[in-house]
């Protein structure tokens, strides 16, 4: 290590010097303080970090802190200092009395140090020594400790701070002492000094700020109102976003007041100082900006707000603001939409076109479901379902046959979602769906079927020769209910493809028609294990405890994925005879089976798991002995403290161990 007194370090390599620091763990401070104190300093951060945790864990006395400090007057390594400083942030309440007695040194860097730590430090132990040196004779030492006022954030430091904003008139302490009042953020009447502030022009922004977190009167925002209307951006920004949060702290009984006098400016230029004030991407700012202008409520507003519509974090904000122009925010956007060379723009005024649902727009949606831009006849196809007009619904008809996907899918999901459009347009479109080449289209014809509820339309695409129209058909069907579907969906259970399958007897479930039990139950003997999982849930869904034999014979005879679904159907319904021959089977189970019926049996009667615990938190398989550890709930607090101290005595997996140990803490 580097002599104490030589602190250069080139010719020492990096990790011999974070070493000889690492050697000293678990020595007392007074033999490692020589070695710790100097790598305080060290030029690698590396070994300066690694030397404050040392000394935090060594626990120093009163005696080696003050040791420490002093080391806060080297003038020429920054590093040493910002150590010494977060040492002492981290010693925290126990370091502050030593910190009050260098508040009168005659150093003033140090004295600035010390109060920026314990602006860190913080508690009510603080704020003497703090509002003591908002008086200090160095301008840096007193405006660090407005500063720090701030970021202690008591509010009964607020009148001493107002008293010291009218008495030190350095820009620099002031700014600092409105920062601070900014953070605190106690609302009342103004205090005077701030009202003069506000008309130096240094100080303009930090006032505003100020009033952001303090104002909540008409005093407030007309002061506000005055920076906003301001020939300088920087202040008008600031302004408006100190107004908007003025705005939501204001008394009910002055918001309509204020609403007035908001609209008293429309012909003084504000809506010209907001339209030049936006700037995209600056959240805080627009959103402020939209909620003036939801307060200004003018025709000419609707181009800003407009334009907000094109970040969607803004949207919602938005819309309500144009919500209350009604006609005249449609007109515009109509307007807009006419004159916009882009696409991206034009696809959100028919999202908005859409959600307003006003008749204005529906000659813009016309034109926008032939737009040569795809993404726009997309936004006008999922318009258009709002839209009560017949001729937009018959333009979605054209759409499923548009040569972009995106936009064939958004108009057969208008089609199926509005209770707008006519059942003869659907009938229509599903028919020519039906009759189109590619197998995607006839999908989308099972799906119109449905909705009508259309039996006859659906068997003929169950019988399709491509079996993605077959299952999309079978789980539409499923749609139906009762008895309009379940003969089509019977014939499905023997397709040749086993996704068909699965989809015809998920839906028979759904179908909630006795007339499937049957059926389900010879299907039960099908060579897919998916499919036969599928039947167990739909059988047990329509039929209950008359399965119950099936249900046995499953978890018997089954493979995994079946054996999984019976589980799941020992969740989810009242099984005892079920739960009884998990139990009995669980020697033989293994992997995510028997996994599953330990979580299952913890849950739904833990006196059947307990004779398999010693059996099963001895499993080969880490992730079983985990759920074993975490069902061993079930046994006696005795039984189970022994139970787990031996299995943690021959445990090898830390994941397994830890969960042991935090079971064994519970005790």
């Amino acid at each position: 290590m580097v002599n104490q007194t030589c602190p250069a370090t080139g010719s020492i390599p990096d990790d011999d010097r974070y070493q000889a620091v690492q050697a000293q763990l678990g020595k007392p401070l007074s033999e490692s303080s020589a070695v710790l104190f100097e790598a305080l300093g060290d030029p690698s951060w590396r070994v300066r970090k690694q030397a404050v945790e040392l000394v935090i864990i060594a626990r120093p006395t009163l005696e080696q802190l003050q040791l420490l400090l002093e080391l806060l007057r080297d003038d020429e390594n920054a590093g040493l200092r910002s150590a010494v400083a977060e040492l002492m942030i981290r010693t925290g309440s126990a370091a502050v009395p030593l910190l009050l007695t260098r508040l009168h040194d005659d150093d003033h860097d140090l004295r600035k140090q010390v109060v920026d730590i314990l602006g860190q430090i913080g508690g009510k132990a603080v704020l003497p020594g703090l509002i003591e040196a908002l008086s200090d004779q160095d301008i840096n030492v007193a405006a660090s400790a407005a500063e720090a006022l701030g970021t202690v954030g008591y509010v009964s430091s607020a009148p001493v701070l107002l008293q010291h904003l009218e008495q030190n008139r350095d820009l620099f302490f002031r700014y600092n002492v409105l920062a601070a009042l900014a953070k605190i953020g106690e609302c009342g009447p103004l205090p005077p000094v701030i009202t003069e502030l506000v008309h130096h022009d240094l100080l303009k922004r930090p006032v505003y700020a100020c009033l952001a977190r303090i104002g909540n009167d008409r005093e407030a925002v007309e002061l506000l109102l005055q920076g906003v209307l301001s020939s300088q951006t920087g202040i008008v920004q600031t302004a408006l976003i100190a107004l908007a949060q003025v705005l939501k702290q204001l008394e009910p009984s002055e918001q309509t007041a204020v609403d007035i006098q908001l609209q008293s400016l429309l012909d003084q230029g504000v809506i010209e100082q907001l339209s030049n004030a936006f700037s995209p991407g600056n959240l805080l700012l627009n959103e402020a900006i939209i909620t003036i202008l939801g307060k200004l409520a003018d025709p000419r507003c609707a181009d800003l707000l407009l334009c907000a519509l094109l970040d969607e974090r803004l949207v919602t904000q938005a819309r309500a603001a144009l919500k209350a122009l009604g006609h005249q925010a449609v007109a515009a956007a109509v307007t807009r939409f006419a004159g916009s060379s882009d696409p991206a723009e034009r696809a959100v005024l028919c999202s908005f076109l859409g959600w307003q649902g006003d008749a204005g727009g529906t000659a813009t949606l016309g034109t926008a479901l032939h737009d040569e831009d795809s993404q726009v006849r997309a936004a006008a196809a999922a318009a258009v379902l709002r839209m009560p007009d017949p001729e937009l619904h018959a333009g979605l008809v054209a759409l499923l046959h548009d040569p972009d996907h995106v936009v064939r899918d958004t108009a057969l999901n208008s089609l199926r979602s509005s209770d707008l459009v006519s059942p003869a347009l659907i009938r229509e479109a599903a028919a020519q769906l039906m009759q189109e080449y590619s197998p995607a289209q006839r999908c989308g014809a099972a799906y119109l079927f449905a909705n009508l509820k259309d039996a006859a339309g659906l068997s003929v695409l169950l019988n399709d020769e491509y079996p993605e129209v077959r299952e999309a058909a079978a789980r539409a069907a499923g749609r139906l209910g009762m008895t309009e579907g379940c003969s089509h969906l019977i014939t499905a259970l023997v397709d040749e493809e086993p996704d068909v399958r699965i989809a015809a007897a998920e839906s028979l479930g759904e179908c909630g028609d006795s007339s499937a039990v049957q059926p389900l139950k010879l299907a039960l003997s099908d060579q897919d294990p998916w499919v036969q999982a599928a039947v167990l849930r739909s059988l047990v869904t329509l039929a209950g405890r008359e399965v119950i034999p099936q249900l046995l014979a499953c978890w018997e005879q089954g493979d995994e994925v079946v054996q999984l679904a019976c589980l799941e159907m020992a969740e989810q319904f009242d099984l005892p005879e079920l739960l009884q021959a998990v139990s009995q089977g669980l020697g033989k189970r293994e992997g995510e089976v028997l996994k599953g019926a330990i979580y299952l049996l913890s849950r739904q009667n833990g006196r059947l798991l307990v004779p398999w615990m010693q059996h099963v938190i001895c499993n080969p398989d880490w992730d079983v002995r985990v759920a074993a550890v975490r069902a061993s709930v079930v046994l006696a607090e005795e039984d189970r403290r022994i139970l787990l101290q031996q299995a943690l005595e021959r445990e090898d997996n830390d994941l397994v161990k830890e969960g042991i140990r935090t079971m064994l803490r519970r005790e």
